[in-house]
């Protein structure tokens, strides 16, 4: 087995081959190493990428064009990495379909962290939701090759998981820690006692 530096390293010169810049072979290295030291098929995936041929590939994202094809995966995830933070691109966009789709995840991934944002894909083939918490939802017995008819939502609310009767329940326990202040109590030791120098 190779190491993670050298799958990085072979990504990054083979992307560099394919005419990528070096700023993006970079990208592309650190997005299948990403991929690879979570267990998923990150090179294999990089592989049938150039193998499409990657000439093919659509490097220019226009997200306002509903019937783009055969987009380019690092492409797409740098755009979403390089403008989600813009609140006209919290929206939902439409795409005919992406190559290694799962090539676009880590750069999801660091677009919700980065912007407190979650993203919602949905295809044909597979979906999966990223939250600004690195929490992912993922089938990996599922991910296809290309996926077709996709649907991004972007957005900056967080979805509740949780009932309002959950949220009264837990606040209420949570005001039983507090003490009620009188002279007595704070003389015994609750609270800050009669001198408070914070």
């Amino acid at each position: 087995m190779h190491s993670l530096y050298e799958i990085e390293t072979v990504v990054k010169r083979v992307a560099r081959y394919q005419g990528l810049s070096w700023g993006i072979a970079e990208e592309a290295g650190k997005t299948v190493r990403a991929l690879e030291q979570s267990a998923l098929p990150g090179l294999e995936r990089f592989d049938r990428l150039i193998s499409f041929p990657y000439s093919k590939c659509v490097r220019e994202i226009n997200h306002k064009e509903k019937n783009q094809k055969y987009l380019c995966p690092i492409h797409f995830g740098l755009f979403f990495l390089d403008q989600s933070h813009k609140p006209d691109n919290q929206l939902t966009f439409q795409f005919s379909n992406i190559l290694e789709p799962l090539l676009i995840i880590p750069f999801l991934i660091k677009a919700a962290q980065k912007n407190l944002i979650s993203f919602n894909f949905k295809s044909n083939e597979f979906k999966f939701f990223i939250g600004s918490g690195k929490i992912i939802s993922l089938d990996t017995n599922k991910i296809p090759h290309q996926s077709n008819d996709i649907t991004l939502e972007i957005s900056n609310q967080r979805i509740k998981q949780y009932s309002d009767e959950t949220w009264d329940r837990l606040y209420n326990m949570s005001l039983e820690t507090f003490v009620e202040e009188n002279e007595e109590k704070k003389l015994l030791g609750a609270g800050a006692g009669l001198t408070d120098n914070d």
